[in-house]
């Protein structure tokens, strides 16, 4: 049974929603740590990686500026956008190890960036969020972040991820409002650079 099945319940908070990933998350490192196979690692890391990139996804699209707009560009806003960065690149590290000796290392490694992340997230965070954005606003966001995690969790993720990394490289922060996913900010850049971060 795959985790994604607790989260598919009655209309909750876009707070509550990704708490409630968050946990997922740690127990899909936990299972790839315990696995005792190759294929049963990667088999959890694919789940995982699918988990990740719709929560990016969710977060960089429509959760962080909701947040941007009630609360301005914040210091830990700022962060947090930097940190899905250094997660998206350890992701694809990883990823791309999948065969190598070296792949529990770098899963190891992103667990620990993601962990770093959510602590401060929720201590952080969080508790701004919800005083600045308000119950009704979060239902809301929360309805149209279900929405558009299983969207992006339905589709294979390393386009997005090959995407969001090229994006990390060329140093954009946040995606564009007029862009999709898979061409975020890229749209502004001149047709010079856009070449070299493709």
């Amino acid at each position: 049974m795959m985790l994604t099945s607790f989260i598919k319940q009655q209309p909750r908070s876009a707070i509550d929603l990704l708490k409630a990933q968050h946990e997922q998350v740690k127990a899909l490192f936990k299972r790839i740590e315990k696995a005792r196979t190759r294929s049963a690692k990667t088999k959890y890391f694919d789940e995982l990686a699918a988990n990740l990139a719709a929560h990016d996804a969710i977060e960089r699209e429509i959760f962080y500026p909701a947040c941007e707009k009630a609360m301005g560009m914040t210091d830990l806003l700022g962060e947090a956008l930097v940190e899905h960065g250094v997660v998206e690149f350890s992701l694809y590290q990883a990823d791309r190890a999948r065969k190598d000796k070296d792949f529990p290392f770098k899963c190891q490694v992103l667990s620990e960036i993601v962990e770093h992340h959510v602590k401060e997230e929720e201590a952080d965070f969080f508790p701004k969020v919800e005083k600045a954005l308000g119950k009704e606003r979060l239902l809301e966001l929360g309805a149209r972040m279900a929405a558009r995690f299983e969207q992006a969790k339905a589709k294979d993720y390393h386009p997005a991820l090959k995407s969001n990394l090229r994006q990390v490289l060329a140093g954009t922060l946040k995606p564009s409002k007029s862009s999709k996913p898979a061409s975020r900010k890229s749209a502004t850049l001149p047709a010079s650079k856009r070449r070299k971060a493709a």
